[in-house]
């Protein structure tokens, strides 16, 4: 049987922890409550954000995996990069989530694109959408400056993927951080898409410092990593932190 828990992080913040393996997040202002990635979709999200809310609920997607966007059966639309979209397509079309979704007569929500730039306003919690290409072409995080918290979707987290096929150079995702320096005084924690509480910010300059040592060549400690498709390489930085990638990763 799957766990679906629910944490409050504050009094308008929660984490979803769906199975100890996806993470999604309800975040209320006074007017609106967003969900952002809705996992796997074995729990109708938007009506657990509705009765902790009692607000209209809006969904954003980090990016386009299945573990982020298999709730958006919940939702008539949902806000994702356009970069991602096509990806989202394929990942919707396994068999055991579009049974899911058949069971429960639901259909794919209309997927509205994201800018760089845009801020929502939840009324008094504002987040805005940064693109942080690297894991995904379309990867996104959020800054909500009110509590200093920046949501990184898998572009931020402690086992990052970049040997996927559809991730992106590590030079990418070495730019899409380097750009977040300039509102790095903006937040003091992260919430990962696999968080299981609130991170201190301090794992996103790990990150970034590792993915810099590792363009520079700085492979010695690194090791094999097995993952669902097979064998990669994986480049710690910290006790069970690392980047997986291949050689093309580097290129």
């Amino acid at each position: 049987m799957r766990k679906f828990e629910i944490k409050e992080i504050n009094n308008h913040l929660w984490l979803l922890n769906d199975n100890d393996e996806a993470t999604g997040y309800i975040v209320a202002g006074n007017k609106m409550a967003m969900v952002i990635d809705t996992m796997f979709g074995f729990v109708n999200v938007k009506e657990e954000a509705e009765k902790l809310t009692g607000l209209p609920v809006i969904c954003v997607n980090t990016h386009g995996h299945v573990d982020h966007i298999g709730g958006n059966r919940c939702f008539d639309e949902v806000y994702m990069s356009a970069n991602d979209m096509e990806l989202a397509k394929e990942h919707l079309k396994r068999p055991e989530l579009k049974a899911a979704w058949e069971e429960n007569g639901c259909v794919a929500p209309e997927v509205l694109p994201v800018k760089d730039g845009q801020v929502f306003d939840l009324g008094g919690v504002t987040l805005q959408i940064y693109e942080t290409p690297g894991h995904t072409a379309g990867e996104i995080m959020l800054l909500d400056k009110e509590d200093r918290i920046l949501f990184t979707g898998d572009g931020t987290v402690m086992h990052l993927w970049l040997q996927l096929d559809e991730s992106l150079p590590l030079k990418t995702q070495i730019a899409s951080m380097q750009r977040l320096q300039e509102v790095r005084s903006e937040f003091d924690y992260v919430l990962t898409g696999h968080s299981k509480e609130l991170d201190d910010a301090v794992l996103f300059d790990d990150l970034l410092q590792a993915a810099i040592d590792l363009d520079n060549g700085n492979t010695e400690n690194d090791e094999e990593y097995s993952w669902f498709r097979g064998v990669c390489r994986a480049h710690p930085y910290g006790k069970g932190r690392l980047i997986a990638y291949t050689e093309r990763t580097l290129k």
